[in-house]
């Protein structure tokens, strides 16, 4: 079941009985009572929720709260023809930059969650700080496809937006796990 909801399209889509993403992040939850528990990085977060016919609430640890939607069945990808290789590319991909200086500095990252069958799912995430203050956004959890060719990887997302990337790192099974687009390294290892 997929939902979307909030400002920027952010997916929230339940995968399994115990696994859901949100804008591109896989994570394990469980549900008890009207309070999903979900596994993060730090130990298990409640979230109360509520359903009312295909709309879902859920409130977070702060109080911001997220309407969703139910959204369309999403289309499974077209089976790439006879030697399409998308399955050599799954899992998590990053981009980061940032610097400090002084009193203050930034960070950037992006993410692209491969799923092996010819679907990615894009997002990113910002944070800026000086002495005056500071300041995070997050934005994403855009879906889209991929094909895998060669040396290559064409990406398209719903919003539009496609580029090319070139594989830049590829193991010995065939899994691909490093890409360079317009000169910047996506890789797994910068998603830590």
């Amino acid at each position: 079941m997929a939902l979307s909801g909030g400002e920027g399209g952010v997916l929230l889509e339940f995968q399994t009985a115990n696994r859901l993403v949100f804008d591109g992040e896989a994570l394990r939850y469980s549900v008890r009572g009207d309070v999903l528990l979900v596994e993060e990085e730090f130990g298990v977060v409640s979230y109360p929720y509520a359903i009312a016919g295909d709309r879902l609430t859920v409130q977070f640890p702060a109080g911001d709260v997220l309407h969703c939607t139910r959204a369309a069945a999403r289309k499974t990808p077209a089976t790439p023809a006879a030697g399409g290789n998308n399955a050599q590319l799954k899992g998590r991909l990053c981009n980061w930059g940032g610097s400090s200086g002084g009193s203050s500095g930034y960070y950037r990252l992006s993410a692209m969650v491969f799923d092996g069958s010819g679907g990615v799912v894009y997002s990113s995430e910002a944070s800026f700080s000086s002495g005056a203050g500071g300041y995070y956004g997050k934005g994403g959890g855009t879906p889209g496809s991929y094909q895998v060719s060669g040396d290559t990887v064409q990406i398209r997302l719903q919003d539009g937006s496609q580029t090319t990337a070139r594989i830049n790192m590829r193991q010995n099974d065939g899994r691909i796990t490093e890409l360079m687009i317009n000169g910047q390294l996506w890789a797994g290892a910068l998603c830590e």
